[in-house]
């Protein structure tokens, strides 16, 4: 059976307008009921931690370049790469 995780890099837009990397992971899709919805989740290769937890929005302007998607959440710009 082959392996249909996504593996990303997660990086964050910082205030001074640089790339900060938080980590390199795997990207998922699921319920989170503390959020009352579908969630972006990316849990780091090395150890498994939580790297980001992000619902999914029909107001969230995703925007999709090549291979890396860009994304405002909590006034924080996230790249998936």
């Amino acid at each position: 059976m082959s392996d249909t995780r996504r593996r990303v890099k997660v990086y964050t837009l910082n205030e001074d307008r640089q790339w900060d990397d938080r980590g390199t992971g795997h990207v998922s899709s699921t319920f989170v009921e503390r959020l009352r919805g579908i969630s972006l989740l990316v849990r780091a290769e090395s150890d498994g931690s939580l790297l980001l937890e992000s619902k999914i929005s029909p107001n969230t302007a995703y925007q999709k370049q090549q291979v890396s998607f860009t994304f405002l959440e909590n006034r924080r710009v996230l790249y998936l790469i």
